[in-house]
């Protein structure tokens, strides 16, 4: 439903209800009437456990009181036991088909919820066939039929959608994660640090309080979920967080702060470990005088995606995207335009870590319910029209605030769908594979003195299999972050003044559930470089390269091929570099057997370095040691299945 409808609806009830008459709770009383008075109370101040008990009493004391039948049949619905919903409508019915049209709809609606689309058609049919009929309640009730005739055209285009969508399973049912996270309240806008031990959501409480909630995950469980705590949350709305991929900080939406420009804006809360250092509203023109929430912010930290009512939009809520400028702040947004956006609500916008996937919830584009989750892709500099993740991810209820992790295949969200523990609760399941973006990996990494392990500042150049490269920077602290395509092989060479040149690989795989890596790159200083004495006397330089084998094998692994390749441009270009070539083997086999293997190990590096310009005589010595004894490794383990490749100059 719009946002403009909720509004519209909120402030019509208020104008219904008294609100002023004390908080009351169940009484059993002789009198129907006093009960129903009671009961209307009750329902009017929410507080609707004690209201459908009020009601019952209502209805045991009088059998046929219609209305008292109607609006226990609400009261259900506003519960979320809609079967009892349905039979106290119906029931109301049959005792007096004239005394309410808002009941008609509200029926539907239970249908609706239950998965029942035929019944709820036939219901929201009859409520707009009674619009110009004599009925009881025609004044009363005038302001419910304000909203559920907003929402009606809506409810009939998800009935249609759900007859004629396609309802063959293939893939599980969601599973929920449980009574540690969710609650009787709504949790939802859920996301996790990439290496998948920390999650953040949302819990709205009795509609008045939302707050930001976090868990972490012990021996593959999520813990119980609590708040963040006072340096984040206030009395005031705070929710709808996202942590940047590397987890050192995370956005979130904060009401009526005090320099809260609209009604909500977006903050940045940093982190230290886990403990909040400082919140800051974004600076630049992201934030407006409207409503500006639910943000999400690309994995290279440079764009920022949210949803907005800003008055420029196409109806209701829609989703904007804003860019970091060079001084760091955030660039005048744009609306995404009418691919994604609708005259409905787009919102809960969440952009997956290949920079190119978006999913999110919209009530516009066609659906199950109230907000169903879909996705696009930005392709030749366009957004692709929306594809609806369909069933079973979404439902009747609301489906919102979809997170995918590193690996493109594990997701998380909120639904109202039956059998929760109330409310929006939180789910997960494994995305279709049409459905993924592209699988990323976050590699977190430190540069370091080899023999101070102080940190160093500078600039590290990375190529991935396919020779296209980039730079990245390491911060004071040594640390440095990436978001990559996953599995892919990457070099790393860093030229720093003072350091021996240095040059590294890795295979990056994203198949695990948090495409997580770390790597530490340990830099040589060259005044610790030790002259190595050779014929003649004259001082070298030495650089030593480890390559490491499977068991019983001499065949090349991938990241011993990258490295290879890497290792192979730098001779080319450095010619005076000369190479020794030393394998060995573990002692599990006999001498003489492990000497033959160290040597096949041997040949196979010098055989793949020829084949990538080496030239034979750039290798002065090619040899296999087999299990050494007294050696510093363990002679049985993987450290002793290795080629040394020792480089001199």
């Amino acid at each position: 439903m719009n946002f403009k409808y909720y509004i519209l609806s909120f402030l019509l009830l208020l104008s219904q209800w008294s609100f002023g008459q004390g908080d009351g709770e169940f009484k059993a009383t002789k009198s129907a009437k006093e009960s129903l008075r009671l009961a209307e109370r009750l329902l009017n101040k929410g507080k609707y456990e004690s209201a459908a008990k009020q009601f019952e009493h209502t209805i045991k004391v009088k059998k046929n009181f219609a209305v008292a039948h109607r609006l226990l049949g609400k009261t259900y619905l506003e519960l979320g036991r809609f079967q009892e919903a349905t039979k106290a409508f119906e029931q109301s019915f049959e005792l007096d088909d004239k005394l309410s049209r808002a009941a008609l709809f509200e029926c539907g609606e239970s249908y609706f919820k239950m998965g029942d689309p035929e019944l709820a058609m036939y219901f929201y049919n009859r409520y707009e066939r009674m619009k110009d009929n004599n009925y009881t309640n025609v004044k009363k009730e005038s302001g419910l039929e304000v909203s559920y005739d907003l929402m009606l055209e809506e409810r009939k285009m998800n009935c249609n959608y759900i007859l004629n969508m396609e309802k063959e399973m293939v893939i599980d049912e969601p599973f929920n994660l449980g009574k540690n996270i969710n609650s009787k309240y709504d949790e939802y806008l859920p996301t996790i640090t990439s290496d998948g031990q920390k999650l953040v959501f949302t819990r709205k409480i009795k509609d008045t309080n939302e707050d930001v909630y976090l868990s972490r995950r012990k021996n593959d469980q999520w813990i119980k979920g609590k708040a963040y705590g006072d340096d984040l949350n206030t009395d005031e709305n705070e929710g709808m967080a996202r942590f940047e991929m590397h987890g050192k900080a995370f956005y979130f939406s904060g009401c009526m702060r005090e320099d809260t420009e609209g009604g909500c804006d977006i903050y940045k809360a940093t982190l230290v470990d886990e403990e909040i250092v400082e919140v800051s509203r974004l600076e630049g023109q992201l934030n407006s005088a409207e409503w500006d929430s639910q943000p999400s912010i690309s994995c290279d930290g440079t764009k920022m995606f949210f949803a907005s009512t800003r008055s420029n939009g196409l109806g209701g809520g829609d989703i904007y995207l804003s860019s970091l400028m060079p001084n760091g702040d955030w660039g005048v947004p744009t609306n995404l335009g009418n691919v994604i956006n609708t005259k409905g609500d787009e919102e809960a916008p969440f952009i997956a870590n290949d920079g190119k996937t978006l999913y999110f919830t919209s009530t516009g584009h066609p659906g199950q319910g109230d907000g169903d989750l879909f996705v696009s892709k930005f392709i030749n500099g366009q957004w692709t029209p929306p594809t609806n993740l369909g069933y079973p991810i979404n439902s009747p209820g609301k489906e919102i605030g979809m997170y995918v992790q590193g690996n493109g295949k594990t997701a998380y969200f909120a639904s109202e769908r039956m059998n929760g523990t109330g409310g929006l609760d939180i789910y997960t399941f494994e995305l279709p594979e049409e459905m993924r973006p592209m699988p990323m990996v976050h590699l977190e990494g430190m540069v370091i003195d080899e023999d101070t392990k102080e940190p160093i500042a500078t600039t590290i150049s990375i190529k991935d299999s396919n020779k296209e490269g980039f730079t990245v920077q390491s911060d004071e602290t040594g640390w440095f972050f990436l978001c990559v395509p996953g599995n892919k092989g990457y070099s790393f060479t860093i030229n720093e003044k003072g350091y021996e040149y240095f040059i590294d690989a890795q295979f990056l795989d994203a198949q695990d559930n948090t495409s997580s890596n770390q790597v530490t790159l340990e830099l040589k200083s060259k005044d610790n470089a030790k002259p190595v004495a050779v014929r003649k006397g004259s001082p070298v330089r030495e650089k030593r390269v480890q390559f490491f084998f499977d068991f019983d094998s001499s065949d090349l692994t991938k990241k011993a091929q990258i490295e290879l390749k890497e290792l192979s441009k730098l001779l080319s270009r450095e010619k005076e570099w000369k190479v020794e070539v030393v394998g060995y083997a573990d002692n599990t086999g006999s001498a003489d057997y492990n000497k033959k293997l160290s040597e096949r190990r041997a040949k196979s590096i010098v055989t793949f370095l020829n084949d990538y310009g080496v030239t034979i005589d750039k290798v002065v010595k090619a040899e296999g040691k087999g299990s050494i004894a007294g050696s510093p490794y363990d002679n049985s383990g993987s450290q002793s299945r290795r080629v040394d490749v020792v480089l001199r100059k």
